[in-house]
């Protein structure tokens, strides 16, 4: 994997080699990984999770936003007679092998074979909870899908025989058709599948702009920056908003990559968002808050500012929402 990495201009975000957040915030160093490694107080999840696994419909051919929670980041959305999916991942475990490393710990919503024909993946970065090169695979054999991804990661995924791809920089465009423009935003992570990798392709957000006017936002994997307000002075108000609530605890460790629950809300309310829903939870312990957490510590932030459950919504694997 290492030798698929981006070579291309310096900007405000790559000095040539790798990429870095605005505000030079990223994951921490070895020492610190080290001693939450050695110092953490891990909730544990419990039992496997069994999940029935329901079948999405073909098509959408209304304006209304059908989106369906399949697991983690993984969504589809169905639009306009578009079926789009965001960051897809069936593996049962996101790591290098599939004997160790964080597990799966209930069934994705959807089983992979039932997913409806997908026309557009949404990539947001290369991380192995994001990125499941085996089912990306599948997916765009099948479908001849189209791939928009960031900067970089078009090489791996040309390597592995996906070639109908497209990488786009942090504000950058592009018009999948008529009815549909792709916009390639910020986000506050990192990335790389292997050590030798780290940062050296992009990770970002996007939001998607329909010509019925109807705009979606996809947070992909995040920390806090000030770049959401930026998003929402160049969008204006967001329809729907897929927002990462999960992977917060150490906070310590966790906040210069991860969005906490009451963050996920300021970043509702600072994008504007009219409805946002919580992805990046209940799947894989990636971090040490409890299976639970992440819905409660959302509900109280949404009862501390005054807001509704409605206004932020979770959803269970394999249930959808009509926007």
């Amino acid at each position: 994997m290492s030798k698929h990495h981006y070579k291309g201009p310096i900007s405000d975000h790559f000095n040539g080699k790798v990429f870095y957040n605005y505000n030079g915030q990223g994951s921490k160093t070895f020492p610190e990984l080290m001693k939450w490694l050695s110092s953490r107080k891990k909730v544990p999840w419990g039992k496997y999770r069994k999940q029935e696994s329901k079948k999405p419909v073909g098509r959408n051919e209304n304006n209304d936003f059908l989106v369906t929670f399949v697991n983690h980041s993984t969504v589809l959305i169905q639009t306009m007679g578009l079926n789009i999916i965001t960051d897809p991942v069936f593996y049962k475990r996101v790591s290098p092998v599939q004997w160790v490393g964080p597990k799966r710990f209930t069934d994705p919503g959807v089983n992979l074979k039932d997913l409806p024909k997908i026309d557009l993946v949404l990539q947001s970065h290369n991380h192995w909870d994001h990125l499941d090169i085996d089912s990306l695979k599948y997916i765009c054999k099948r479908d001849n899908s189209k791939v928009i991804t960031t900067l970089g990661v078009s090489l791996f995924l040309n390597s592995s025989g996906i070639t109908n791809t497209q990488e786009l920089d942090w504000w950058q465009d592009t018009e999948y058709n008529p009815d549909l423009k792709v916009n390639c935003v910020p986000a506050q992570h990192f990335s790389g599948r292997w050590l030798s990798d780290r940062n050296k392709t992009l990770w970002c957000g996007f939001v998607l702009e329909f010509s019925n006017g109807r705009k979606l936002y996809f947070a992909g994997d995040t920390g806090y920056g000030d770049f959401f307000k930026s998003i929402s002075e160049k969008f204006g108000e967001i329809d729907f908003s897929l927002i990462p609530i999960g992977a917060y605890k150490p906070e310590w460790f966790m906040s210069s990559v991860h969005i906490s629950p009451k963050e996920a809300v300021k970043v509702h309310l600072e994008v504007k968002s009219k409805k946002s829903m919580g992805i990046h939870f209940g799947s894989f312990a990636l971090a040490d808050e409890g299976l639970e957490e992440p819905i409660n510590d959302l509900n109280n932030s949404l009862s501390e500012n005054n807001m509704h459950k409605e206004d932020f919504i979770t959803l269970t694997e394999g249930d959808n929402i009509k926007i």
